[in-house]
């Protein structure tokens, strides 16, 4: 039996056109890793909030078997052909716009060499901007540290919508039950050119990129963006990337959510499988 199997095997191999073959072992391995929020109150540990100490444990990880972080610019440039990557590129972005991600994992980031993506909700910046509470367990980035840390050489800034990131009636970027394309097209655009032009009012240097909020969306969804100009979109699907170098790649890029309670190991093994 085990020699029929391996027969079977070297036939298809066999079959296939050398460019399959070729395409396969050039593209290009890109996990990438979706963090929230970061607390140092175990009350709060969850799917979606990890202890500092957790994020730094994943870092130390990720430096330790040569791993190397990249931007969505760099991505959408080697897409291109305008840049290349490194040998083991990995992503690491944080999804909402938490004060936590700056205060906590910003100087982590720093001090293993990282770069990392911040999807922004332009209306949580806008309440935090307005009302200046700065309570970590809840606080967002307001719009005038969004700014700031959009220049530097640790965060990049990508879209997570203006409104969209709600559950309540429309789910995320999603259609509604009966909404026709027009209806729909029209309320998406709305919400993403408010965010475009907040940024520009703010002087934010904005990634051309988003985040599907809770990774809802369709094909009329990927559509629009590319419609507006987006050259890539993050999704809540956890898988690898495998990348052979086509711009249609990479807009519908696949993520783990990091939950707590596991060791770095065991959460970056799934990379391996």
């Amino acid at each position: 039996m085990k020699r029929i199997l391996i027969f079977i095997l070297l036939a298809a191999m066999l079959i296939l056109p050398a460019s399959a073959v070729a395409d396969t072992e050039t593209c290009v391995k890109l996990p990438i890793v979706m963090y929230h929020h970061l607390s140092p109150k175990q009350k709060l540990w969850g799917d979606y909030i990890l202890s500092p100490d957790e994020l730094e444990s994943d870092l130390k990880y990720l430096r330790e078997q040569g791993y190397e972080s990249i931007t969505t610019k760099q991505l959408i440039q080697w897409s291109k052909g305008e840049a290349q990557l490194p040998e083991k590129p990995v992503m690491i972005t944080f999804d909402d716009g938490y004060e936590s991600t700056l205060v906590y994992g910003g100087p982590l980031l720093e001090k293993y060499g990282f770069q990392a993506v911040i999807a922004v909700i332009g209306s949580a910046a806008d309440l935090f901007s307005e009302k200046r509470d700065h309570m970590l367990d809840y606080s967002y980035l307001a719009w005038d540290a969004v700014r700031d840390i959009s220049g530097g050489d640790i965060f990049e800034i990508q879209c997570h919508t203006y409104t969209m990131h709600k559950l309540n009636t429309r789910k995320g970027c999603g259609k509604l039950s009966g909404e026709n394309y027009t209806n729909y097209k029209s309320k998406l655009v709305e919400d993403l050119t408010r965010f475009r032009d907040k940024c520009e009012q703010e002087d934010v240097q904005l990634v051309n990129a988003i985040a599907f909020p809770y990774g809802v969306y369709c094909k009329d969804t990927i559509s629009i963006i590319k419609e507006m100009g987006f050259e890539a979109a993050f999704t809540c699907t956890e898988r690898i990337n495998y990348l052979n170098g086509d711009p249609e790649e990479l807009y519908e890029l696949r993520r783990f959510n990091r939950p707590h309670g596991i060791s770095s190991e065991k959460f970056f093994k799934k990379w391996e499988d």
